[in-house]
């Protein structure tokens, strides 16, 4: 059987790792290798892998240094290095779960069609720590360029993780791997709109992704140091975004962006963490000389315009 398919898995946390092996055993085709790069985790792994090694063709390799909590992108880049120069790399997590489908639409698609896209797509449903659904993420269209992609996404028109994509390993080699920013914060969205900027996303219908929300997640973690850690990452997120699509629509756009983050945060960070990051986007010419003296005038009264927003929204539940 010539497996074309390698699924990565940067491992850490334990919790939920049969859950995810549970769905890898259960795929409807197993043509793939699962790669598992320990990243120095206090939890046995290999005692858990070993009882799937029978159903699964399983690589494992236990590092001797953590190096995903100071950089992430390059764990995730160690633990692709793992693989076999299979031509396709699907970057998973030690949490998340396949649909049993997946694989099998994933083949049909690069098998039946005749042109071949460098970066794939799942949709996904969320999950909660009991492996319940509590919400279906918004769908993509059945192919996206990386502009509408960008846009959609920070306007929260899309949703996207990390764990619902597999790429071609020759884009991955073409836009030298992930973008790494601190934290990997925007590194996967960065690193999808170089690979689709050609041939855009192609999104594979037919069964979900489940994404695992839980207290280990960077996303909602609402902790004001991080929020500013965040938001200082993002600008650096915004700077990239200009350069790489070099247009004035998109730099117009990404102010937007920065006052929608602002307002998103306002209820969390103090005014001189505010002042700070209007300063850095000013330096960075995200924002334009004026734009940064309107928001600068506007801020302290978006706290109460939030408030102001949530109390509506209460009111219509």
């Amino acid at each position: 059987m010539n497996k074309s398919l390698a699924i990565v898995i940067p491992a850490y946390k334990i919790d939920y790792f049969k859950a995810t092996l549970d769905s890898l055993s259960v795929q409807t085709r197993k043509d793939f290798t699962v790669y598992i790069g320990d990243d120095c985790s206090p939890s046995d792994f290999k005692q858990l892998i070993d009882d799937y090694q029978i159903c699964l063709d399983i690589v494992y390799y236990r590092f001797e240094t953590n190096m995903g909590g100071r950089d992430l992108v390059g764990q995730w880049k160690r633990c692709i290095e793992l693989t076999n120069n299979e031509p396709w790399i699907w970057l998973f997590s030690d949490d998340d779960v396949i649909g049993p489908n997946c694989v099998d639409l994933f083949y049909k698609e690069i098998e039946n069609n005749s042109v071949i896209c460098d970066l794939y797509h799942f949709d996904v449903k969320v999950i909660d720590t009991a492996g319940d659904v509590i919400r279906a993420t918004k769908l993509f269209p059945s192919s996206i360029s990386s502009k509408a992609f960008y846009q959609k996404k920070s306007s929260a028109q899309l949703d996207s993780f990390v764990v619902e994509y597999i790429f071609s390993r020759a884009i991955y080699n073409k836009v030298n791997g992930f973008q790494n920013f601190e934290m990997a914060w925007g590194s996967d969205i960065a690193t999808w709109i170089k690979m689709g900027a050609e041939k855009g996303i192609k999104t594979l219908n037919g069964d979900f992704v489940y994404w695992r929300q839980s207290n280990s997640n960077i996303t909602p973690n609402l902790r004001k140091d991080i929020v500013f850690r965040k938001l200082n990452i993002d600008i650096d997120f915004l700077v990239w975004v200009n350069l790489f699509f070099k247009e004035r629509s998109i730099r117009r756009y990404n102010q937007y962006i920065l006052f929608r983050l602002l307002f998103f945060y306002s209820l969390i960070l103090d005014r001189n963490q505010v002042k700070l990051i209007l300063k850095k986007a000013l330096a960075a010419t995200v924002l334009s000389n004026s734009i940064y003296v309107i928001i600068k005038q506007m801020y302290p009264i978006m706290p109460t315009l939030k408030l102001l927003k949530l109390r509506i929204y209460d009111n219509k539940k």
